[in-house]
Protein backbone atom coordinates (compact mmCIF):
# COMPACT_ATOMS: atom_id res chain seq x y z
CA UNK A 1 0.00 0.00 0.00
CA UNK A 2 1.19 3.65 -0.82
CA UNK A 3 0.45 7.21 1.13
CA UNK A 4 -0.86 9.11 -1.93
CA UNK A 5 1.83 11.40 -2.80
CA UNK A 6 -0.06 14.25 -3.49
CA UNK A 7 -1.09 14.65 -0.34
CA UNK A 8 2.06 13.80 1.62
CA UNK A 9 3.62 16.67 -0.66
CA UNK A 10 1.27 19.15 0.04
CA UNK A 11 1.64 18.59 3.80
CA UNK A 12 5.36 18.53 3.79
CA UNK A 13 5.03 21.48 1.34
CA UNK A 14 3.94 23.71 4.27
CA UNK A 15 6.30 26.52 4.81
CA UNK A 16 4.85 27.35 8.83
CA UNK A 17 6.70 24.27 10.09
CA UNK A 18 10.12 24.80 7.92
CA UNK A 19 11.28 21.42 8.31
CA UNK A 20 14.72 21.07 5.92
CA UNK A 21 14.71 19.53 2.60
CA UNK A 22 16.62 16.64 3.62
CA UNK A 23 14.64 15.86 6.05
CA UNK A 24 11.75 15.89 3.38
CA UNK A 25 12.97 13.71 1.16
CA UNK A 26 14.07 11.19 3.65
CA UNK A 27 10.73 11.38 5.12
CA UNK A 28 8.96 11.29 1.27
CA UNK A 29 11.57 8.23 0.99
CA UNK A 30 10.31 6.36 4.45
CA UNK A 31 6.44 6.54 3.74
CA UNK A 32 5.84 6.67 0.06
CA UNK A 33 7.22 3.56 -1.05
CA UNK A 34 7.54 1.49 2.19
CA UNK A 35 11.37 0.82 0.04
CA UNK A 36 13.03 -1.34 3.38
CA UNK A 37 9.68 -3.92 3.30
CA UNK A 38 9.08 -3.39 6.77
CA UNK A 39 6.12 -6.08 7.74
CA UNK A 40 4.11 -3.50 10.08
CA UNK A 41 1.22 -5.38 12.70
CA UNK A 42 -2.12 -5.75 11.64
CA UNK A 43 -5.54 -5.14 13.55
CA UNK A 44 -6.17 -8.14 15.84
CA UNK A 45 -8.53 -9.16 18.29
CA UNK A 46 -5.77 -11.14 21.22
CA UNK A 47 -3.05 -9.03 21.97
CA UNK A 48 -1.45 -12.50 22.96
CA UNK A 49 -1.64 -13.26 19.44
CA UNK A 50 0.60 -9.95 18.42
CA UNK A 51 3.94 -10.33 18.45
CA UNK A 52 6.50 -8.63 21.43
CA UNK A 53 6.82 -4.81 20.67
CA UNK A 54 9.85 -2.85 20.67
CA UNK A 55 10.77 -0.12 22.50
CA UNK A 56 12.03 2.62 20.59
CA UNK A 57 15.17 3.54 23.07
CA UNK A 58 15.72 -0.32 22.93
CA UNK A 59 15.23 -0.81 19.27
CA UNK A 60 18.05 2.32 18.20
CA UNK A 61 20.31 0.92 20.78
CA UNK A 62 20.81 -2.20 18.90
CA UNK A 63 20.54 -0.28 15.27
CA UNK A 64 23.34 2.14 16.65
CA UNK A 65 25.73 -0.91 17.21
CA UNK A 66 24.70 -2.59 14.19
CA UNK A 67 25.33 0.68 12.16
CA UNK A 68 28.63 1.38 13.60
CA UNK A 69 29.60 -1.95 12.84
CA UNK A 70 29.54 -0.95 9.34
CA UNK A 71 30.73 2.70 9.75
CA UNK A 72 32.17 3.46 13.32
CA UNK A 73 30.81 7.17 13.15
CA UNK A 74 27.41 6.59 11.91
CA UNK A 75 24.67 9.01 13.54
CA UNK A 76 21.06 8.69 13.81
CA UNK A 77 19.65 10.43 11.24
CA UNK A 78 16.29 9.42 11.72
CA UNK A 79 13.51 6.62 13.07
CA UNK A 80 9.94 5.31 11.98
CA UNK A 81 7.56 2.48 11.99
CA UNK A 82 3.86 1.62 10.22
CA UNK A 83 0.73 0.08 11.52
CA UNK A 84 -1.86 -1.33 9.24
CA UNK A 85 -5.32 -1.43 10.40
CA UNK A 86 -4.80 -0.52 14.01
CA UNK A 87 -6.80 -0.01 17.00
CA UNK A 88 -6.10 2.94 19.36
CA UNK A 89 -5.16 -0.11 21.98
CA UNK A 90 -3.04 -1.71 19.70
CA UNK A 91 -1.31 1.99 18.63
CA UNK A 92 -0.50 3.11 22.21
CA UNK A 93 0.94 -0.94 22.87
CA UNK A 94 3.87 0.20 20.66
CA UNK A 95 5.66 -1.26 17.04
CA UNK A 96 6.89 -4.68 16.09
CA UNK A 97 9.92 -3.00 14.60
CA UNK A 98 11.62 -0.08 13.51
CA UNK A 99 13.38 1.49 10.99
CA UNK A 100 16.65 3.49 11.45
CA UNK A 101 18.23 5.88 9.21
CA UNK A 102 21.73 6.46 9.92
CA UNK A 103 24.70 8.64 8.32
CA UNK A 104 28.42 8.34 8.33
CA UNK A 105 30.06 11.65 7.50
CA UNK A 106 33.55 9.66 6.99
CA UNK A 107 32.23 7.58 4.13
CA UNK A 108 29.33 9.59 2.95
CA UNK A 109 26.86 7.08 2.97
CA UNK A 110 23.67 6.55 4.76
CA UNK A 111 22.29 2.99 6.57
CA UNK A 112 19.44 1.56 6.64
CA UNK A 113 18.62 -0.42 9.77
CA UNK A 114 15.39 -2.99 10.73
CA UNK A 115 14.88 -3.48 14.14
CA UNK A 116 12.59 -6.32 15.43
CA UNK A 117 12.41 -8.30 18.94
CA UNK A 118 16.02 -9.79 18.94
CA UNK A 119 17.44 -8.46 16.20
CA UNK A 120 18.62 -5.55 14.37
CA UNK A 121 20.33 -6.01 10.61
CA UNK A 122 21.50 -3.15 8.11
CA UNK A 123 19.70 -3.94 4.95
CA UNK A 124 20.61 -1.28 2.78
CA UNK A 125 23.77 0.90 2.36
CA UNK A 126 23.23 4.16 -0.09
CA UNK A 127 25.82 6.97 -1.27
CA UNK A 128 24.77 10.56 -0.02
CA UNK A 129 25.80 13.47 -1.70
CA UNK A 130 24.09 16.00 0.68
CA UNK A 131 24.08 15.18 4.01
CA UNK A 132 21.64 14.97 6.21
CA UNK A 133 20.54 16.17 9.50
CA UNK A 134 21.77 14.43 12.21
CA UNK A 135 19.13 13.88 14.94
CA UNK A 136 20.17 15.46 18.32
CA UNK A 137 20.24 13.57 21.66
CA UNK A 138 16.93 14.51 23.57
CA UNK A 139 14.53 14.31 25.39
CA UNK A 140 13.00 12.06 22.76
CA UNK A 141 15.26 9.19 23.77
CA UNK A 142 13.39 8.31 27.36
CA UNK A 143 9.99 9.65 25.88
CA UNK A 144 9.44 7.61 22.55
CA UNK A 145 6.02 8.61 20.82
CA UNK A 146 3.73 7.79 23.48
CA UNK A 147 3.07 11.43 23.87
CA UNK A 148 2.81 12.17 19.88
CA UNK A 149 0.27 9.27 19.17
CA UNK A 150 -1.21 10.70 22.51
CA UNK A 151 -1.58 14.05 20.56
CA UNK A 152 -2.57 12.33 17.48
CA UNK A 153 -5.19 10.75 18.91
CA UNK A 154 -6.98 14.03 20.84
CA UNK A 155 -6.50 15.42 17.41
CA UNK A 156 -9.24 13.88 15.67
CA UNK A 157 -6.94 10.42 15.35
CA UNK A 158 -9.05 8.59 17.56
CA UNK A 159 -12.31 8.86 15.42
CA UNK A 160 -9.99 8.81 12.29
CA UNK A 161 -9.14 5.34 13.45
CA UNK A 162 -12.88 4.65 14.14
CA UNK A 163 -14.04 5.38 11.19
CA UNK A 164 -11.42 4.44 9.00
CA UNK A 165 -10.32 0.82 10.54
CA UNK A 166 -8.16 -0.13 7.85
CA UNK A 167 -6.11 2.96 7.80
CA UNK A 168 -2.09 2.61 7.66
CA UNK A 169 -0.48 4.71 10.16
CA UNK A 170 3.16 6.44 9.45
CA UNK A 171 4.95 7.59 12.89
CA UNK A 172 8.33 9.33 11.64
CA UNK A 173 11.06 10.76 13.68
CA UNK A 174 13.67 13.23 12.09
CA UNK A 175 15.02 16.66 13.12
CA UNK A 176 13.13 19.46 11.90
CA UNK A 177 13.42 23.37 11.81
CA UNK A 178 17.13 24.18 13.43
CA UNK A 179 17.46 20.53 13.75
CA UNK A 180 14.72 20.07 16.62
CA UNK A 181 13.31 16.88 16.55
CA UNK A 182 10.22 16.47 15.12
CA UNK A 183 7.12 13.72 15.04
CA UNK A 184 5.31 13.41 12.09
CA UNK A 185 2.33 11.35 12.11
CA UNK A 186 0.36 10.14 8.64
CA UNK A 187 -2.61 8.46 8.80
CA UNK A 188 -4.47 7.47 5.41
CA UNK A 189 -7.04 5.47 5.09
CA UNK A 190 -6.71 3.36 1.18
CA UNK A 191 -9.97 3.41 0.28
CA UNK A 192 -11.48 6.48 0.79
CA UNK A 193 -8.10 8.02 0.57
CA UNK A 194 -9.00 9.95 3.48
CA UNK A 195 -5.77 11.96 5.32
CA UNK A 196 -4.78 12.79 8.87
CA UNK A 197 -1.68 14.29 9.46
CA UNK A 198 -0.08 15.69 11.81
CA UNK A 199 3.62 17.67 13.00
CA UNK A 200 4.64 17.45 16.80
CA UNK A 201 7.84 18.51 18.98
CA UNK A 202 9.76 15.54 20.01
CA UNK A 203 10.78 17.43 22.68
CA UNK A 204 7.43 18.89 24.38
CA UNK A 205 4.85 17.26 22.74
CA UNK A 206 3.54 21.30 20.79
CA UNK A 207 1.35 20.32 17.79
CA UNK A 208 3.36 22.21 15.27
CA UNK A 209 0.40 21.18 12.19
CA UNK A 210 -2.25 19.39 12.10
CA UNK A 211 -4.38 18.65 8.34
CA UNK A 212 -7.31 16.58 7.47
CA UNK A 213 -9.06 15.87 4.18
Amino acid sequence: MRIDKDKVNWLLAVPVVGLGIGYLLLLGYLLWGNVLGVKASTRTTSPAARPATVDLWDAYGQAHEAAQAQSGDARLVSASTQWHGVSESVLLDGTVNWTFVFYSPAEGRSLDVIVNAGEARVVNQTQVWNAPTALAEGAWQAAGPRDALLAFLACEGRTFLDEHPRAVVDLHLAAGDGGKPVWSIVAMDPESQGLLALLVDAEDGQVLYTRTS
